[in-house]
């Protein structure tokens, strides 16, 4: 209580103690000095106090030492005087001294005011003085005021209009500049969302940024890609400073990169594909994200081309460093790399096959969309309960589609060139050999509404399944009159892919008893030849022998000659290769005495030996066999 009642002494408070309370506050104090704590050296302390002693005056230091000294005395000896009992008497006189002057004022105010208003006044007024003094004794008049001067108030109020004026100018310059903001704000603002319009206009999916919610994005990836590619779809859109939309890439690597495919033959590029340009930093909004679209599906394709080639070691598939190699053919290859728009070749538009690069390029990218849909089939379609909806890691068929194509192309060819040669040869001997070739095209799908079927896959989905599935060659092949045969050649994507060889003869054909084709095809083209070869033979066999000695002569055990009854005379058939191409033999054995051989041979276009066809040579030797 006596600390709280001591507020109420009318007496100064004591002024603080101004010594240094802590070592900072003390270097804090010599820090304000001039040169500061650091440059305080022994030599100048020195120096200092010999000037002051040069000039007579007193050392600061050692006064302001002796007086802490002295005062510290001093109050070491009051508070050893101090007693607790007189500090109590003299709180309270200091107490009783303040009310009496309050009580004072208080009615010398009450008192000068009870001449104006007695009834509020008697309220705070001291009842003793009031029976003493009585009400409104005391009162109180305005003294004469002092004449204006009107210089002076002309200057006053010069002065006021002055910073009047100044402050209105002040004010008029800060409405204008924040005019001005607020218009630069208000373009700025115009621009950006003019850009984020476009945008919007052309497709692209606006949405709130997720760890963002104050900035747009947009979203230009692909639902059905794999995990490792679906964040890199959303890109921001932030304002720069004058509207303009900075659309945040930093995903993506902030480069511009495209799937670059090349044609090689013989060591030599023959063809490359076309990958575009960068747009320029000014582009429109609606080109930057499409670049970026197109970015994003350049890195997802190089990333499943690079899984599945891993798998595809066995077809002559090749992942070294940044590029994926696998052979056309002999001497051709393709290869595929990821380049950058900067660094990537410059376009050659005279080379010859610019059109299979960028046809093959095409079909990546096609078939990665594809892959996308059937994804996205897998996951709205209803399926049974027990066909589980997990992709799983397999990787995409993308390049097993091409490789695929490519073998059925190069077994169509070789299918093609080989059996041409030997009709070719057959008509070269003068039988009637003719072959046709058919090949399947991918059947465009009704597009009309009333046939599509809910829960079915869309017109283009299919046209896109079925034209990279490899289609069916079939070849029919006519040796004779009364012989024909079909060939139907299939490719197989999996488990491998391979060209299987089908030979299907009509029921009422000679070769259906003389040489039956295998059931389960052949697999490859040497096989599919030398079925052909001793089926021409024995086809020719049998037609000669049919045609000039059912009575005369026998067929042989092999098929492949005739003799005389009488064993003196054979006549050999046989379809061999001279030079890698076909010829077809006649060999004529003569069984009097010493055997003799004479071989007549045809080749396309060639006769070699004789003159006539081999029917007419055949029945030349017979007539002669008869004499």
């Amino acid at each position: 209580m006596a600390g709280d009642a001591t507020s109420l002494s009318l007496r100064p408070f004591p002024v603080a103690d101004k010594k240094p309370k802590t070592i900072s506050d003390f270097i804090g104090r010599i820090n304000t000095q001039s040169g500061g704590f650091r440059d305080v050296t022994e030599a100048k302390i020195h120096d200092e106090i010999a000037r002051q002693a040069q000039a007579g005056a007193p050392n600061e230091d050692a006064d302001m030492s002796d007086g802490e000294e002295e005062d510290e005395e001093e109050e070491g000896a009051d508070e050893e005087e101090i007693d607790p009992l007189q500090a109590r008497e003299q709180v309270l006189r200091e107490i009783d001294i303040a009310t009496y002057h309050a009580d004072a004022t208080l009615n010398t105010v009450s008192l000068l005011l009870s001449k104006q208003n007695p009834t509020t006044a008697s309220l705070t007024l001291n009842k003793q003085l009031r029976e003493t003094v009585g009400i409104g004794t005391l009162g109180a008049d305005r003294l004469e005021r002092p004449k204006d001067d009107i210089a002076k108030a002309e200057d006053q109020r010069r002065i006021a209009v002055g910073w009047t004026l100044m402050d209105i100018n002040n004010t008029r310059n800060s409405a204008e500049a924040a005019c001005a903001f607020l218009q630069k704000e208000v373009d700025a603002e115009n621009k950006y969302w003019e850009d984020v319009a476009g945008v919007q206009g052309s497709g692209w999916s606006i949405c709130r940024m997720p760890q963002e919610r104050t900035t747009l994005g947009v979203r230009f990836g692909f639902s059905e890609s794999a995990a490792e590619f679906k964040a890199n779809g959303l890109a921001p859109m932030r304002r720069n400073d004058d509207g303009s939309v900075q659309l945040d890439l930093g995903r993506l690597g902030g480069v511009s990169e495209r799937l670059l495919v090349t044609y090689e033959r013989d060591g030599n590029v023959v063809g490359r594909s076309t990958i575009g340009s960068q747009p320029s930093a000014d582009a429109p909004l609606e080109d930057r994200v499409l670049e970026a679209r197109n970015t994003l599906l350049a890195q997802e394709l190089w990333f499943e081309l690079g899984r599945e080639a891993r798998t595809l070691t066995a077809l002559g598939v090749q992942l070294q460093g940044s590029t994926i190699t696998f052979n056309m053919g002999r001497k051709s290859r393709i290869i595929l790399e990821l380049v950058s728009l900067d660094s990537a070749p410059s376009p050659d538009s005279s080379l010859p096959e610019n059109e299979t690069a960028e046809g093959l390029s095409l079909a990546l990218h096609i078939l990665l969309s594809y892959t996308h849909r059937n994804n996205e089939q897998m996951r709205t379609r209803p399926l049974p309960p027990q066909v589980t909806r997990s992709r799983g890691q397999q990787p995409y068929a993308l390049l097993r589609p091409l490789i695929g194509r490519t073998t059925y192309l190069r077994n169509l060819s070789a299918a093609t060139k080989r059996i041409g040669a030997l009709t070719h040869t057959l008509q070269a001997a003068g039988l009637p050999s003719t072959f046709t070739v058919v090949t399947t095209t991918p059947a465009v799908p009704d597009t009309s509404p009333a046939t599509q079927a809910p829960n079915t896959s869309s017109a283009a989905h299919t046209l896109v399944r079925n034209a990279f599935q490899p289609p069916e060659f079939t070849i029919t092949l006519t040796l004779l009159d009364d012989v024909t045969l079909t060939v139907r050649g299939r490719t197989f994507l999996h488990p491998f892919i391979s060209t299987y060889y089908f030979v299907v003869v009509p029921p009422s054909s000679p070769l259906a008893t003389l040489c039956p084709p295998h059931k389960d095809g052949y697999i490859d083209i040497p096989s599919l030849i030398a079925y052909l070869r001793i089926a021409c033979v024995k086809s020719i066999t049998h037609n000669m022998f049919s045609r000039y000695g059912e009575k005369h002569w026998i067929l042989g055990v092999t098929g492949t000659a005739i003799q005389n009854q009488e064993g003196t005379l054979e006549l050999r058939f046989d379809l061999k290769k001279e030079q890698g191409e076909p010829a077809i033999s006649l060999v004529h054995v003569t069984h009097r005495g010493q055997p003799e051989l004479k071989e007549y041979v045809w080749k396309d276009n060639k006769q070699e030996s004789l003159e006539g066809t081999l029917p007419q040579k055949v029945g030349q030797i017979v007539d002669e066999g008869k004499r």
